[in-house]
């Protein structure tokens, strides 16, 4: 076709940027004709720059050249302008630009046509990695026809390379290798195997079936993506599987090149990325064209979140209208937009994905994939019921199947019925589908087949019981310690931990600081910068990430091999019957147990440590109890009410919620003002309906309001944007030290009226800042700085939505002054009261009570972090945000008020409080007694005390009543309701009487005359300043053996008081403590010397008397007057027993001075003998101070070693330690002790004048431990008895044991010498000698060689 010199000029396809052009370039003025082609650029042919001046005239042709990774160097440009089939007639090169690299200048269609598609070829081929696009400025229609044509053939030509290239057979070698693995793998099964070994190799099996299924499936879809658009650009789409083809990509009449190159890319990187959910594509597309809701169910990792979105839009089952995919986390939402925007890159347009993180009515939706927050949605349906300008509704992340989750799907349901064009899919990685399939009316369900590989599952339970370990909880520790376990016996690969709240996580990274690991946390609050962190690899360090509840199923960790589970998870749970919000630490359920440990199986086996027992994992629920059963009800109930349903009960929920929470929830909006109550119903109120514009909780939401029509708006702002980040404001981590420093930091801040005062002061200072100086104040005063910017991002969102949906003007200044009291503070607290009405606290009286929560009568303590602690009277009164229930109870965020506030309240309270504040504990103290006599009155470890307080308590009726008594102070401390503090005064003094009377007869047995038995001696008994109380000649008996039927239920201090009323004064008393199997020994109590043989007689006489709910048996004791008796016996004797549970696996732990390791080698030689066997010996390779042994006896005891080892070096060794292998089983806890009492029995004396003392206790080993322990209790007369005994036993096995399993001694005598003040000084000496002869000598003693020469010395010395 003839082409004219000059045609009309079109429009440009693609505008100049006008700052590359300045004046007097191509588009300013002519240009000079075109001179000719060359093959060669000339000497004088130049790249032009933006200062260069050009021809005037325009040239017909114009190539951009356009880069979206990188600006392109000069020298590239250079290079490409070298290698073109057409040179230009001129060139322009844009410096360090990222889209516009340069542009070629033709004036001839032939020249420009071929650039084009040799540009094109080399772009397909990866030679160049720009982009070119064309601008006509002489338009002839074939030209574009010409130009598709050619490119047609380039692309085709690629595409049909692609079909059977490089990516396909990498693929097809991998299946290669797979069915390699599964033939060797059915071969091993065919022959004999163990039954263990024979199912793991089954589940190897089954796993590389699976994966042989995955790549041959992707192989599949990949060349199904590629010939779809071959077939666009044959033409031929109506021809093949219109199925297939016409659903998987809906493309433009007219070729856009750069979208089908971007869309080619994309396709390639989605083979080799290899997702599970590639694979399936056309299945699944086929589903969501065949049913209007469709549940897509599969394992995190699989591709869900990410590439559903994208199949959807590349199929064009949205239309015009946006496809909307909704997150349970802005975090989340926003991150997942990101990812997808970067992997669709040139595929849509530039506004095609989008992500909308908070609601407004400004929202367009004119973007073809919308990211946005389940909430988000949810506040869009109340403005626009229809949602009209949306086609398709992905839920993602169903399974945890939140508030708004499950409030949007039942309105979703609802609407489906009145748009039959639109199509929801619900996502989820546990999600139970029957269910919500039953809901949806049977609707179709797809299953994912993710790649999975075997995860070894390892129960270690750990004892929570022990609640807090300093300022941390112990399952933290516990966490942590398992942490460093696995780096220091595993493997290489990323450990990933979880634990229950972004504190926790943020102190165990504290905690676990090694220079060979990165500790990273993950949490829900994290901005997206520090979550993409732990995708991040790390040359020379091992990766360990601490993290929430969030790693389950929302994140995909590569690389990580070790799970640790806490089987823990903290949740906020409404109780309907007292309407309080409890942030509780719970157990998990089995799908979230299933979810963690499937996070180790991802790319390669691994394991899995969970701290809990197969028992309690049996014992888990299946699943997670929905949220709506658990939370308040509070906005979901005003939305539904707002949509206009005021029977809120025949609203269709997934699952119904509690009807006592729903009716307790409409209680709690009444007190709110949100709701009123008709007579078919209730109706929102317009307060109600600003709640619902809002979105937030009512609570909160009431205080927002409520301070804007105060004007105190910015305060209102700040504590709704601080109460929900409240904790995690201050920091609190480190060392004790830096603990203590931020604790000093924090009291600056500390307001008296409380935490949400104090939350003020702190962000009042911190937004008085400049933004530089934010960051180093946060650091200097121990404050959050994440924190504060996510309370800034809060308010941010806020202001926003009052603005924009309420029309309210935002006030930027404070009318509050945390440094001077005034009426904003009492405005402040009387709207934080009347928000939280039903969250009031009365303060007990008695700080061990703490506060009564008027609703439940309950008592719980203020949290540790409370600010009012920091003052030294407790208020009266305080409204609290909500109860933490974890190892122990606390009032969180607790506000000051007065007790006159409450007539004030409007709607009145629900609880009485006149009558709680009559019912205020009274103190009273009571000086004077002196510390013997209170530790009396005390009792053993208390034990007297909490008798006496159980006792009043039950006369009184009131469990709050307690008595504190401090010896060093001599006070006791009285805590009673006015009523009843007379009785309780009462009954305290005559205790102390009674006490006092025991000490004033207290008495000592002197033996003064022994006669040819030991049963006729005569003695006296001496009273305080040697005052002989009775002198005893005839024989009579002044000491009763006491017997009960049921020892354990008496209470001793109410049994010596009976028989001082009914018998007389008491002299001594010996309670017995030492545990028999001899029936009768069993029921005695112990003896009491009265001070009178006509006391004694009465008490005799008194025999089988009923008392404390058995009998009561009393008879003359037999006693041997051998020496002095006193109140109490000679001081019990313990010892420690042990004896290995685990098998020894031969293998022996040397610790010492690692500056002897090496000599200490030398001395054992490589291979030397111990005990007859041979032993391997080299130095550790993980610690520098230890040795290893192999090959010892498996028989073998660590003190057997320790003293072969001995001989062998003259170098000290600290420890000696076997490593063991599984706990054997061993006989029940009550064999043991009967065959370790039958033992000892037999060695010691048959009866003493004392009677049988001796105790046996087996204590039931934790599954980690590696000893079985016990103890011996013996008489404190036997030290050289029990000593000899103890040395007998010591290397024996038990009746029931194995022979390995010897016995080891660890005895723990002491003794007590007692005499008068003038010899002190003559005994102490000698004892000094005596022990400085022990000193000199060498070697260890045996206890027995110890005692006897004690002994011996002591009796001579007293002797002379």
């Amino acid at each position: 076709m003839h082409r004219p010199e000059s045609a009309p000029a079109g429009p440009p396809l693609y505008p100049a940027r006008k700052s590359g052009c300045a004046p007097g370039s191509y588009y300013h003025q002519q240009r000079l004709p075109y001179r000719q082609q060359w093959s060669h650029p000339p000497s004088n042919h130049r790249f032009r720059t933006p200062e260069s001046r050009p021809s005037p005239k325009p040239p017909n042709f114009i190539i951009h050249l356009r880069s979206r990774d990188h600006a392109l160097p000069r020298s590239e440009f250079e290079r490409l302008i070298v290698e073109l089939p057409e040179r230009p007639q001129d060139s322009f090169f844009s410096e360090g630009s990222r889209v516009f690299s340069g542009k070629l200048f033709y004036e001839q269609w032939s020249g420009a046509l071929e650039v084009i598609v040799h540009l094109w070829r080399l772009r397909l081929e990866g030679g160049c990695s720009v982009t070119p696009f064309l601008e006509q400025n002489v338009v002839v229609p074939s030209d574009k026809l010409e130009l598709n044509d050619r490119l047609k053939e380039v692309f085709l030509e690629k595409l049909e390379a692609l079909m059977d290239g490089e990516l396909v057979q990498k693929c097809r070698k991998k299946l290669i290798l797979v069915l390699d693995e599964i033939s060797k793998l059915t071969i091993q099964l065919g022959k004999l195997n163990r039954l263990g070994h024979s199912a793991n190799l089954l589940k190897k099996k089954e796993v590389l079936m699976g994966e042989r299924d995955l790549i041959s499936k992707r192989i599949k879809e990949f060349k199904n993506g590629i010939t779809c658009i071959m077939l666009y650009l044959k033409g031929d789409m109506e021809e093949g599987d219109s199925e297939v083809h016409i659903s998987l990509f809906k493309l433009n009449r007219n070729p856009d090149w750069d979208q089908i190159h971007h869309i080619v890319k994309r396709e390639c990187k989605r083979l080799e990325d290899g997702l599970p959910i590639f694979s399936f594509r056309k299945e699944i597309l086929s589903q969501v064209f065949c049913h209007q809701v469709t549940i897509l169910t599969g394992e995190t990792g699989s591709g869900k979140s990410t590439q559903l979105v994208q199949f959807l839009a590349d199929s064009g089952i949205g239309g015009n209208d946006a496809i909307v995919c909704t997150q349970p986390r802005k975090l989340a939402a926003a991150s997942l937009s990101s990812r997808v925007k970067q992997e669709c890159l040139g595929c849509y347009e530039d506004n095609s994905v989008m992500c909308y993180q908070s609601y407004s009515s400004g929202h367009q939706f004119d973007s073809k994939v919308i990211f946005m927050t389940d909430h988000c949605l949810l506040q869009q349906y109340m403005s626009d019921c229809n949602l009209s300008k949306i086609s398709c509704i992905i839920v993602d992340e169903a399974h945890e199947r939140t508030l708004n989750t499950d409030l949007l799907l039942a309105l979703i349901k609802n609407l489906l019925e009145l748009r039959r064009d639109m199509r929801l899919i619900i996502m989820s990685a546990t999600a139970d589908a029957i269910q919500l399939a039953n809901y949806f009316y049977g609707c179709g369900t797809f299953h994912v087949v993710g790649r999975t590989f075997p995860v070894d599952i390892k129960y270690v339970p750990c004892d929570y019981s022990e609640g807090f370990s300093g300022s941390s909880p112990t399952y933290l520790s516990n966490v942590v310690r398992m942490v460093l376990e696995i780096l220091n016996t595993e493997g290489d690969g990323t450990i990933l931990a979880f634990l229950t709240s972004q504190v926790e996580v943020e102190l165990a990274c504290e905690k676990l600081q090694l220079p060979t690991v990165i500790t990273l946390p993950l949490h829900g609050k994290l901005s997206s910068e520090d979550q993409n962190r732990v995708f991040f690899d790390f040359p020379g360090k091992r990766k360990v990430i601490f993290a929430t509840n969030i790693a389950e199923t929302s994140l995909t960790i590569p690389g990580v091999k070790y799970v640790v589970d806490s089987g823990l998870v903290k949740q906020k749970w409404f109780e309907p019957g007292n309407g309080m919000n409890i942030l509780r630490v719970c157990m998990i359920s089995r799908s979230s147990a299933n979810q963690r440990s499937g996070r180790a199986g991802r790319t390669e086996p691994g394991k899995c440590y969970r701290l809990f027992s197969e028992t309690d994992f049996e014992s888990m629920p299946c699943h997670e109890e929905p949220e709506i059963r658990k939370v308040h009800l509070g906005i979901a109930l005003l939305r539904i009410l707002a949509l206009g349903i005021k029977d809120v009960k025949k609203f269709d929920f997934i699952d119904a919620p509690n009807p006592e929470a729903i009716e307790m929830t409409f209680h709690s909006l009444i007190l709110l003002g949100c709701i009123t109550q008709i007579d078919d119903g209730y109706q929102i109120t317009a307060d109600g309906r600003l709640l619902v514009k809002l979105g937030i909780e009512p609570r909160i939401g009431k205080i927002l309001i409520s301070c804007f029509r105060n004007r105190l708006g910015r305060e209102g702002l700040v504590l709704a944007a601080v109460m929900t980040n409240s904790s995690s404001i201050f920091c609190r981590v480190g060392t004790e030290v830096e603990k203590l420093k931020s604790d000093c930091n924090k009291v600056q801040f500390c307001h008296p009226s409380g935490d949400l005062f104090t939350f003020l002061s702190v962000y009042k200072e911190w937004d008085a800042l400049p933004q530089e100086k934010k960051n180093r104040w946060c650091w200097d005063n121990s404050i959050n700085a994440k924190t504060m910017r996510r309370c800034q991002e809060t308010l941010q969102e806020l202001e926003t939505c009052l603005q924009n949906e309420l029309r309210i003007i935002i006030p930027s200044y404070w009318r509050w002054n945390p440094q001077m009291h005034s009426e904003h503070d009492e405005t402040l607290k009387r709207i934080i009261l009347s928000s939280y009405s039903e969250n009031v606290a009365m303060y007990s009286g008695y700080d061990r009570l703490g506060y009564q929560v008027a609703l439940t009568g309950k008592h719980f303590q203020l949290h540790p972090s409370c600010s009012l602690l920091n003052f030294c009277e407790r208020p009266g009164w305080i409204v609290f945000g909500e109860i933490l229930v974890a190892a122990k109870e606390y009032l969180v965020c607790a506000t000051a008020f007065d007790f006159t506030a409450l007539y004030a309240l409007s709607p009145p309270p629900s609880f009485d409080f006149l009558k709680m504040d009559a019912q205020m504990l009274q103190k009273k103290v009571l000086t004077g007694s002196g510390s013997m006599l209170l530790k009396r009155f005390c009792g053993k470890s208390n034990c007297c005390l909490n008798n006496l307080v159980s006792r009043i308590r039950t006369s009184c009726m009131d469990e709050r009543i307690g008595i504190e008594v401090s010896v060093d102070h001599n006070e006791i401390t009285l805590y009673a309701s006015s009523g009843d503090m007379d009785e309780v005064l009462t009954t305290v003094n005559e205790v102390l009487q009674h006490e006092q009377k025991l000490l004033k007869n207290e008495c000592l047995e002197k033996c003064t005359h022994m006669g040819g038995s030991t049963f006729s001696a005569s003695f006296a008994l001496f009273g305080a300043g040697a005052e002989i109380k009775h002198l005893e000649l005839d024989k009579r008996c002044l000491t009763v053996d006491i017997y009960h039927s049921n020892v354990n239920a008496i209470d001793d201090k109410e049994l010596l008081m009976f028989l001082e009323r009914n018998c007389g004064d008491i002299g001594a008393v010996h309670k017995f403590s030492g545990s028999s199997h001899d029936i009768e020994e069993k029921e005695q109590w112990g003896r009491v010397t009265f001070v009178t043989p006509e006391a004694a007689n009465m008490a005799t006489a008194l025999n089988l008397v009923e008392f404390s709910d058995g009998m009561l048996k009393l008879v003359p004791s037999k006693i041997t007057y051998g020496g002095d008796q006193k109140m109490f016996s000679s001081p019990l004797l313990k010892a420690k027993i042990y004896w290995p549970r685990r098998k020894s696996r031969g293998t022996v732990i040397v610790k010492c001075d690692p500056r002897d390791v090496t000599f200490m080698v030398g001395d054992f030689s490589s291979d030397f003998i111990i005990r007859g066997r041979h032993v391997h010996c080299e130095q550790s390779k993980k610690f520098p101070n230890s040795i290893v042994l192999t090959g010892v006896g498996k028989e073998d005891s660590e003190a057997e070693i320790f003293e072969e080892l001995s001989v062998l070096t003259h170098r000290k060794i600290s420890d000696v330690f076997l490593i063991r292998g599984d706990a054997v089983e061993h006989p029940s806890l009550d064999a043991l002790e009967e065959a370790l009492l039958r033992e000892v029995s037999s060695l010691m004396p048959k009866r003493g004048p004392h009677g049988n003392s001796l105790r046996v206790q087996v204590f039931q080993p934790e599954p980690k431990d590696t000893y079985m322990r016990a103890t011996i209790t013996f008489d404190g007369n036997l030290h050289l008895e029990a000593a000899k005994a103890l040395e007998q036993i010591d290397g024996k096995v038990l009746p029931g044991c194995l022979s390995w399993q010897k016995i080891k001694c660890q005895q723990m005598f002491q003794t007590t010498l007692s005499c008068s003040a003038s010899v002190y000084h003559v005994i102490r000496m000698e004892l000094d000698a005596l022990l400085a002869r022990f000193k000199k000598l060498k070697g260890t003693f045996d206890m027995t060689t110890v005692y006897s020469l004690y002994f011996s010395h002591f009796i001579f010395n007293y002797s002379v």
